[in-house]
């Protein structure tokens, strides 16, 4: 096996093993089996799977720079509680049915439900992160920093929702929808574990910059991944047609199609999820194919993972290593 390869599965096992820790906590929160109408559907959300790569990130890169991992853990569980409520809520405004292979919380549980629980979870994250075990003054950064990342990720989910079929949307548009949604809470973990460990401003900047680079790389591969592989979605391809998301392979599209084509791809991406067939789906995907929008989606990645080493490489902090195998596992996701 390559060094490269025997590498990135090394750090793919610390990454597993990370994630992990923060388990316990959320029994903490939710004891299973208390019958409240919160804990049964949060432990049916979160024991369908998960990779729990923002706490892992969290905790490693704590330890990169110098500090205790398990002075992290309360803002490593409290990260990716965030993270699942943006999920659960997502779900119900996306209108998907199935996630990690498995009914949605809104479907098995009403929407009602499903909000209400997304709801308390975000209230339980707040008191995880007031545990966390730091100076009053680092407590304020890290009450901010997530506040921070939240406000902006509903920004970019704003952004996202109303841009489908949106006739003039443009690969800038996209660029800017994804930074504000993926890149700022991508890497809140990084942040939260460079501040408890307390790195300093300067790192914690850069950190931030990161995430304008990196997320933006993570999503369009997700969107080339929902296109190619699947995203846990009962093996559909193309959900990201059905939904009529404002993908970068549709600003693509609207930029290199002629009028014809731009004209049928605005009226699929325009229907009502159930009104969407599979045929819309296969010419959707042909055409972005056959108008190198794939190909154009590869190379903007692999673009964003090259600026992302940039922004590494300005990191005030002598061992790199690790925040440059985090960006090049990132940037190799295949699911």
């Amino acid at each position: 096996m390559p060094e490269k390869d025997v590498e990135f599965e090394a750090l793919g096992e610390r990454l597993a093993e990370a994630g992990t820790r923060v388990e316990p906590l959320f029994a903490e929160l939710y004891p299973p089996g208390t019958a409240d109408y919160l804990a049964e559907p949060f432990w049916y959300h979160m024991g369908a799977g998960g990779k729990r790569i923002r706490p892992a990130l969290c905790l490693l890169a704590c330890e990169a720079l110098g500090g205790e991992a398990d002075r992290a853990l309360p803002f490593a569980a409290a990260v990716e509680v965030l993270h699942n409520v943006f999920l659960i809520h997502d779900d119900i405004e996306d209108g998907d049915t199935v996630r990690r292979d498995s009914p949605t919380v809104w479907v098995k549980y009403g929407v009602p439900n499903a909000v209400n629980l997304g709801d308390d979870m975000l209230a339980r994250a707040y008191r995880l992160l007031l545990r966390s075990p730091v100076v009053p003054e680092g407590k304020l950064e890290l009450l901010d920093a997530f506040t921070d990342a939240h406000e902006r990720t509903c920004r970019g989910q704003a952004l996202d929702m109303n841009s489908r079929g949106r006739e003039g949307f443009t690969v800038d548009d996209y660029l800017e929808t994804v930074t504000l949604k993926t890149g700022h809470y991508l890497v809140l973990g990084m942040v939260g574990g460079a501040i408890v460990a307390g790195a300093g401003a300067a790192v914690v900047e850069q950190l931030r910059g990161l995430g304008r680079s990196m997320g933006p790389a993570f999503q369009v591969r997700d969107d080339v991944i929902d296109l190619t592989r699947g995203k846990g979605r009962g093996g559909v391809l193309g959900n990201d047609i059905y939904e009529g998301k404002a993908s970068i392979l549709y600003a693509r599209a609207l930029e290199v199609s002629d009028g014809r084509q731009r004209e049928r791809l605005l009226e699929i991406m325009r229907r009502d999820r159930a009104a969407t067939t599979a045929d819309d789906v296969a010419w959707v995907l042909t055409l972005y194919e056959r108008s190198g929008c794939l190909e154009f989606a590869r190379r903007k990645a692999d673009e964003l993972v090259e600026e992302a080493f940039r922004t590494i490489e300005l990191l005030p902090v002598r061992n790199k290593e690790f925040f440059r195998n985090t960006a090049s596992f990132m940037a190799r996701r295949t699911s």
